[in-house]
């Protein structure tokens, strides 16, 4: 999880020419604003973990279904104000003195909405003791990111945006079919696991 997080910034050091630099640190500043939702991810999912894991645990997996929904919901709407990219170019400019095209703010935004999705989905994977599961699902990210890199053209930084979004998406799918395999195996969560669930914060470090 903490690979494909950082995926972008590291790619862009290690793909970028030395004429590139200054291209490079504006990149990874439009980066850290795109991450931003995060924190407010974050925020929310201290809000609502406690209870989803409260419902696992006492099987009421109907209810668990419907928290879950809801969860992902208002990471949609981060998501979706994040990708409008409208003022995202103005703030970058004021606070870091940098630039970007509105278009490489919006897939960043647009990546990171779908990377809290992938994330919120695997906690409740690790929640059913989908363990390797969830680990498969962020190998399938990280792989699908280096694919994407290395077929998406030219252009240094457009394939690297198209790499963040298209392995983030991948990763979704992944925790989205091992979630409905373990909601069908009659899988209940223990303590342990739901602790696991609740403290898995990748983007912490």
């Amino acid at each position: 999880a903490a690979t494909l997080l950082n995926a972008g910034p590291i790619a862009a050091s290690l793909l970028a020419e030395p004429s590139q630099d200054a291209e490079v640190s504006d990149f990874s500043y439009g980066v850290l604003l795109a991450r931003i939702p995060l924190f407010m991810f974050q925020a929310v999912q201290a809000a609502l973990l406690p209870r989803l894991s409260r419902l696992a645990a006492r099987g009421e997996l109907a209810d668990f279904r419907v928290g879950l929904r809801r969860l992902l919901l208002i990471v949609v709407a981060i998501g979706v104000i994040g990708s409008l990219g409208i003022l995202g170019p103005w703030v970058l400019e004021v606070v870091f003195d940098a630039s970007l095209s509105g278009r490489t703010l919006a897939l960043l935004a647009f990546s990171s909405a779908a990377y809290m999705m992938a994330l919120a989905i695997a906690q409740a994977v690790i929640a059913l003791k989908g363990h390797a599961l969830v680990a498969v699902g962020w190998g399938v990210g990280v792989l699908t990111f280096l694919l994407a890199v290395w077929l998406g053209g030219e252009e240094l930084f457009r394939r690297i945006e198209i790499g963040l979004v298209v392995s983030s998406l991948a990763a979704v799918a992944s925790f989205a079919l091992a979630l409905h395999f373990r909601l069908r195996s009659g899988v209940v969560p223990d303590q342990g696991s739901i602790m696991e669930a609740i403290t898995d914060m990748p983007f912490e470090g």
